[in-house]
């Protein structure tokens, strides 16, 4: 079973959100975990929300997808 979060549909929202830009650009996780150096696992997971991950993971990911932080963070609800 996958842990739930007090946050989980911010963190299901946010993973949406990467899925969708990593597409757009074409890219596996495979691929942008080698740009972001994160494990293609980790990648998993967090587009997933199946983590709670750190502010650093999310601006390696933004670094790797060539998009500004906020532009992963900033979703409507």
């Amino acid at each position: 079973m996958t842990k739930q979060y007090r946050d989980q549909r911010y963190l299901e929202k946010v993973g949406k959100r990467i899925v969708t830009l990593r597409e757009g650009l074409g890219i596996s996780q495979e691929k942008l975990s080698e740009l972001s150096g994160l494990d293609t696992r980790q990648i998993g997971r967090i587009e997933r929300a199946e983590n709670n991950s750190s502010i650093s993971m999310v601006k390696k990911i933004a670094d790797a997808l060539k998009v500004k932080v906020s532009e992963l963070v900033d979703v409507d609800f």
